[in-house]
Parts: C-alpha cells; structure tokens; sequence
C-alpha cells in the first residue's frame, strides 16, 4: 500500500546518492526518523532548494509504502533555514551535537512531538546564542533523556531525598549515571562518580527544568557535560555521539 504524507520535518543530515540525488534523514513529529530518497536533488534546478540544507525545517511531501525503509521525498517547502548556526563554529558545533543525537537515538515510526519541538526550539535558541553554547547543549540533552524516557532526579538526593537546597555549600555530592541521579554524601559513599558541589547540583537541576531563554549563555563546566553525557550513554544504548569528540572552537 503506498500513501502521500504532508509533514513538517527537520533536516538532520543530506548525503549525495547514485548521480544526481540525495539521501535525506529527518526527524517528524508524528512519524519518527525517516530517510527519504530526492531525486534529482543535485541538480542546479532542484525543487528542493535549502530543504536539505541541514538544520533546516521545512513542510514536506512524501510517498510511503508499506515494504520500504527508504521514502521518495517529493516536494519541500522551506519554513525556516537557521543559517546563522553556520556563522560560528562553536553554535556550529552545538548545533552538530544536537542533530547527531537525534540521528542516533531517533527510530522509524517512533512518534515523539515533544521531543522533535524540543529540537526545533533549541535549535532556534543555538542560532542566537551568545557566548558558550554548552549550556545549551548540555540542558538539551538532560530534557531529550527525559522525553525518551530516562528523567534524572537532581533536586533531592535520589536515596534519602534530601533537596539539594538544603544542603551546605562545602558538602561533596555526586551524581551516579547509572542510577541517574545526585546523592547526598551521606549516600554516595565512595563511589568513582566524579564530586560536585551543592550549586554545581542546582546548575545541572535549572538545565533540565529551565526554559531555553533562561539557560542560553551559561556556562557548564565539561565535568558537567561528561555527567550528562555519562547518563546519557548508560541509558540510551548504544550510543556513539561523534561531536562530543571534536574540539571546541
């Protein structure tokens, strides 16, 4: 059985494909991760135009059938293009990490509108972002863990429940990936998890429960973003996210 579907989507990667096409991979609010065949995509006349231009949201056209994985992508209507991400290599680089994730984590099929409005706003956000973007980045993904399923507990101690709020600025917390949450050093004993402070909890806790305008410019230390990308990993499996090697510029 074959169908046309309209959709918004976006962009997360264009590769050229046999001559004159390309292979697009987007992320849809009502049907998951999809690749999608443009022929003719190359060409210097292409109807697709800035569609395919990564990061990119556009309104698409496309035919789906039951015994394929790959779509035939026939017409895209460019909503928004977020060029300005391309201007700063490390909004770029942000932005990379953002996309990468989606790639890797995203199925066929698998609804997830909040997550894919997620994407598109944080994306908007990195566009304009001033100063370091890893804050972003970092609140981004505590936030898309959550929409997968995966929320950590980072206002009270994951054990005893202690808020954070309470406890004294010298005191040594930790925060255990595996069980994806702070603890209190009453409870942490003497794991290998690497010591935060009580603020440094309360910063990574505003990442993921703050709006993107609030967390847009701070400052996250890459210990910090190795815990986030340490629960990550642990709870989302595999996965290999490429970016987060590159150096930041």
């Amino acid at each position: 059985m074959r169908r046309i579907i309209r959709t918004e989507a976006l962009c997360l990667l264009a590769r050229p494909h046999r001559e004159s096409s390309k292979l697009a991979f987007f992320l849809t609010p009502d049907d998951g991760r999809l690749v999608l065949n443009a022929r003719g995509a190359r060409r210097l006349k292409s109807r697709f135009g800035a569609a395919l231009d990564q990061f990119a949201t556009s309104n698409i056209i496309y035919f789906w059938h039951e015994a394929r994985q790959v779509y035939t992508l026939t017409d895209a209507e460019l909503v928004c293009a977020r060029r300005g991400l391309a201007a700063e290599p490390a909004r770029f680089l942000a932005a990379q990490q953002v996309t990468e994730f989606l790639l890797r984590t995203g199925r066929p099929h698998d609804a997830n509108p909040p997550l894919y409005r997620l994407a598109n706003a944080y994306l908007d956000r990195l566009e304009s972002a001033t100063g370091s973007p890893r804050g972003l980045v970092g609140s981004f993904l505590l936030k898309a863990a959550s929409f997968l399923g995966f929320r950590p507990e980072l206002r009270r101690c994951l054990r005893c429940r202690l808020p954070v709020d309470r406890a004294e600025p010298g005191e040594a917390w930790r925060f255990d990936p595996v069980h994806g949450g702070a603890l209190c050093p009453g409870c942490s004993g003497e794991g290998a998890s690497a010591r935060l402070s009580p603020a440094e909890v309360a910063e990574l806790a505003e990442l993921l429960h703050g709006r993107s305008e609030e967390v847009a410019g701070r400052e996250l230390s890459p210990g910090q973003l190795g815990l986030v990308l340490a629960f990550v990993n642990h709870h989302i499996d595999p996965l290999l996210l490429n970016s987060f090697n590159w150096q930041e510029l």
